[in-house]
């Protein structure tokens, strides 16, 4: 995916609390203590992937 695509994609996240966080693909973020940009955390969790490799 090209960078100007991650930065016009916004995915969607559902915290636990039932809060949602919405950033760009590009955005990075904190989870699970490891850094990931947006679009590959959304595409591992989505896909069940997120922690196997």
């Amino acid at each position: 995916m090209r960078e100007d695509d991650l930065k016009n994609t916004t995915y969607v996240f559902e915290l636990e609390n039932g809060e949602t966080l919405e950033l760009t693909g590009n955005e990075k973020v904190i989870y699970d203590g490891e850094e990931h940009n947006a679009a590959n955390l959304f595409d591992g969790l989505k896909e069940g992937t997120y922690g196997k490799w």
